[in-house]
């Protein structure tokens, strides 16, 4: 693989070199010292500053897996491939597997988050593809978020520094609403304007949500974009209570937003020449990661706080397409592209200069 690529001011580009051969690789989690984890083919494997890889060990009887996640201390969480299921697990600091207890009856489960704490979020499925969220304690001990009465599905989306989850649940009727569980797993429904799903908490309480954010206090902030677009997905909220999502503007065309605290909303603008954008992650101090689009093309993009696009470079033999993560100091963004040589789409890793 060669050497990385220098931007100049900003960011360096480095490809996520495979555990074998010309194996595709992914990059699905960074945290702020820069660990980077993912898979390499369809085996779980994390990576240093170098982007050399190191494979994260498998249970016995498993054929492969992910990780997706990666706090401070270095615990990873991900999943493993078990004949026709998922096995949800975390590894250690050292790079030891831990197989995450299932309760009794679940025949699959994922694991999607951890925090600080090393508290770990997933979500199981029982027979009939019915899911239930679980959070996992940091020694290991499964915790069973409550239904809504009807004991409907329920399905975990994001857990913050306290343990508290926010996803989705449905009712006895079938209805699918935006829930929270406390960090004992007693569940409620979110106030109006209620959403279908909550996908995002901070630790202060701040809730996100279709369109909107509703904070502790019970106040809530609508995310509109009136006149330039019309709010449409929102992805992620920071610890100071930005957001992130896209809309479409009035002539259809898809554009990236990033809303203050009070709902105050900035366009992140494609690329000069591209047509469009979409946004992905956020840091603590604001910068966005994303991608910009033009007819038959999409190239990686990050925006500051002045809101103007700037062009992530590619690794040499790679090109890059999209970024995907940034950690929250915003050191490391992590995406993906292109390698012509081996027909393989490869993780890239951007270093801040």
């Amino acid at each position: 693989m060669p050497d990385p690529m220098p931007e100049g001011p900003g960011f360096t580009a480095v490809g996520l070199r495979p555990l074998s051969g010309g194996e595709g690789t992914g990059a699905y989690g960074v945290n702020d010292a820069g660990v980077i984890v993912g898979e390499s083919g369809s085996r779980p494997a994390r990576w240093d500053r170098g982007g050399h890889p190191t494979p994260l060990p498998l249970l016995d009887g498993c054929s492969g897996g992910r990780a997706v996640g990666v706090n401070a201390a270095g615990v990873m969480a991900g999943s493993l491939v078990a004949g026709e299921h998922l096995r949800p697990v975390c590894w250690l600091p050292d790079g030891r597997v831990c197989a995450l207890q299932l309760p009794a009856g679940a025949l699959s489960g994922t694991a999607c988050r951890v925090n600080a704490r090393g508290s770990i979020l997933g979500n199981a499925m029982w027979p009939g593809h019915r899911w239930r969220a679980l959070r996992w304690a940091p020694d290991g001990e499964v915790v069973e978020l409550a239904t809504l009465p009807g004991d409907g599905e329920t399905q975990g989306q994001d857990l913050n520094g306290l343990d508290e989850v926010v996803g989705s649940a449905r009712n006895g009727s079938g209805v699918r609403t935006a829930v929270h569980w406390t960090s004992s797993g007693k569940i409620s429904t979110l106030p109006p304007p209620r959403r279908t799903t909550a996908c995002g908490i901070t630790d202060s309480g701040a809730i996100l949500g279709d369109g909107v954010v509703w904070h502790r206090d019970g106040g809530t902030v609508l995310l509109t974009g009136e006149p330039e677009f019309s709010a449409g997905q929102v992805v992620r909220i920071t610890g100071p209570g930005v957001a992130i999502g896209w809309g479409l503007t009035p002539d259809r065309r898809g554009v990236g937003a990033r809303w203050d605290r009070d709902g105050r909303p900035t366009v992140l603008r494609p690329l000069p020449s591209d047509a469009a954008s979409t946004c992905f992650d956020v840091d603590d101090a604001g910068t966005v990661v994303g991608e910009s689009v033009s007819e038959g093309t999409v190239r990686p993009v990050r925006w500051d706080a002045d809101a103007t696009p700037r062009l992530l470079p590619s690794p040499a033999g790679i090109t890059a397409i999209v970024a995907q993560h940034i950690n929250a100091n915003g050191t490391v963004i992590i995406g993906y592209g292109f390698a012509p040589d081996s027909s393989a789409y490869r993780g890239i890793a951007w270093h801040r200069s």
